[in-house]
């Protein structure tokens, strides 16, 4: 991108905020696939604020709709912070940058059924981001997750 250049949709300093919860278990950290009709790519669980939301219940709600899984327990601050910019996208805004808040969360339980946003769920290691088809702001995890961030007991 070029510094001078300007979103015809959002005033220059706008990033839509998104929350992402970051389960890792032995090392591993637990991926969503979406559906085909979303990207039918592995995502980290969370999605985008509604205007004004608590960054904590907007997380639970995301995971919940995409899963139906619940969250047990959050953590206090975000483990990773990062922008992506999002091109050519379904919200046909040309272009827009996200803010990803990524907290280290833990369920309830894992007991999945898939819905029509998620197909599955696993865990992967740092090794395994790499050799997977990840979708848009879930790329750049592969570069900045480590296990050794989560090694404190939870």
């Amino acid at each position: 991108m070029k510094m001078n250049e300007h979103s015809t949709v959002f005033p220059d300093s706008f990033y839509r905020v998104t929350v992402k919860g970051l389960c890792v278990r032995e090392g591993k950290i637990l991926l969503f696939h979406e559906s085909p009709a979303l990207s039918g790519k592995w995502e980290i669980p969370g999605g985008g604020l509604d205007f004004g939301e608590d960054i904590k219940l907007g997380l639970k709600r995301e995971i919940e709709e995409e899963t139906g899984l619940t969250i047990k327990k959050i953590s206090d601050k975000p483990f990773y912070v990062w922008t992506h910019r999002f091109e050519n996208n379904e919200r046909k805004l040309g272009w827009y940058y996200s803010l990803v808040l990524a907290y280290r969360i833990d369920f309830e339980d894992l007991n999945f059924t898939a819905t029509d946003e998620c197909e599955a769920i696993e865990f992967f290691s740092k090794e395994d981001l790499k050799t997977i088809e990840l979708c848009g702001q879930t790329n750049e995890l592969a570069d900045i997750f480590d296990p050794k961030d989560f090694e404190e007991l939870f």
